[in-house]
């Protein structure tokens, strides 16, 4: 009970700093704080809320080793909007957010960091207010940066302040917030995960994002402006726009036969992939190349022609290269060029998904 009450305490504190943060934000830039009295009037009702005993379920918890895909039905439209219900199907764009989606071979993984990163691409419309809750299965460990935060801002938050804070163990908050600036393809943030000593192959770790209003300031994604643009945006992004994520190690699950206490494993040798499989390394030789762009194209025309490709599921991560979930000439071209810059860079080369995030 006592330990419930702290988590609920340090919610509220967490999100009050947000409010306060965000007000002085909107001051300093002289931006329209119409939603802060509206959210700092919903402070005492929040912690009535978290006295009555709710609480924000992790629904990455259970344990199950199952990807948890993105609930676009948690969505609630905020009342201050004060408009009709807008339809996500209405927007035209092709907005993403999306985590990364990792295979590792857990003899090697075990005790190691793993970074996961959460990308943007598509977006039509500016941002200047930002705020998610992240949501992982407890047998992962987050590490902290140098500078003590759960949550490190990317590429494409540069312009941001931002901060972030674990409400518990499982849940995380994170928020950012500038002038109004239009996200091109980049990394949003990163969070770096201690896999569990005990990693066993067959086990998934999901992590990703579900929608909170935890009635101080709800989670957004929407410029000062809250024009018809800017709203219907949001609301895409938090029904149809997010992309959860997961950590898996590689293999077999083990399982019990029914008839003895005998535990067999069973582990086909295209399931192992060593944790220096790379983004790009398609043939897994240890370099990335034309022979890597070379595959890729050649396994684009067989699924154009509706032919069976002969990628492994972990080939198949490994070629997507831009993470839009498909495999084509456009992940091709990706890797060739990253070829033409490791071939033409002498120091300091950095890994392809950084290449892909800093230059596309």
């Amino acid at each position: 009970m006592k330990k419930r009450y702290l988590n609920c305490f340090i919610s509220v504190i967490t999100s009050l700093v947000l409010l306060f943060s965000v007000y002085n934000c909107f001051l300093k830039n002289n931006i329209k704080a119409e939603s802060i009295s509206t959210l700092a009037t919903t402070a005492a009702d929040d912690y009535t809320t978290y006295e009555s005993g709710e609480e924000t379920e992790n629904p990455f918890n259970k344990q199950d080793d199952m990807e948890v895909p993105y609930d676009g039905k948690q969505w609630i439209q905020p009342k201050e909007w004060n408009c009709p219900t807008i339809n996500p199907k209405d927007y035209k764009g092709g907005i993403m957010l999306y985590f990364d989606k990792i295979g590792l071979e857990p003899e090697y993984a075990k005790g190691h960091v793993q970074r996961i990163y959460f990308s943007i691409s598509g977006a039509s419309e500016p941002v200047n207010y930002i705020k998610f809750h992240v949501f992982y299965d407890t047998r992962l460990t987050v590490k902290k940066s140098s500078n003590g935060e759960v949550i490190s801002p990317g590429k494409g938050l540069s312009n941001f302040t931002t901060g972030s804070s674990m409400i518990e163990e499982g849940q995380l908050a994170f928020y950012a917030y500038s002038e109004n600036t239009i996200l091109n393809k980049s990394s949003l943030f990163t969070i770096d995960f201690i896999i569990p000593e005990n990693a066993e192959q067959g086990e998934l770790y999901p992590i990703g994002i579900s929608y909170v209003d935890d009635g101080i300031a709800a989670d957004a994604f929407i410029s000062s402006e809250r024009n018809d643009a800017d709203k219907l945006q949001m609301t895409y992004v938090f029904t149809k726009g997010i992309y959860n994520g997961y950590i898996k190690m590689l293999g077999e699950k083990k399982t019990t036969s029914t008839t003895t206490t005998v535990t067999t494993t069973t582990t086909s040798a295209k399931d192992i992939i060593p944790l220096d499989y790379n983004l790009g390394d398609v043939n897994n030789d240890g370099q990335i190349n034309a022979v890597d762009a070379s595959s890729v194209l050649a396994h684009y025309a067989k699924i154009s022609t509706n032919k069976e490709s002969e990628y492994t599921e972990e080939q198949k991560f490994s070629a997507d290269v831009d993470h839009d979930g498909l495999i084509n000439a456009v992940d091709a071209s990706l890797i060739l060029a990253y070829y033409a810059y490791i071939s033409t860079t002498k120091e300091d080369i950095i890994p392809i998904e950084d290449y892909i995030i800093m230059n596309y």
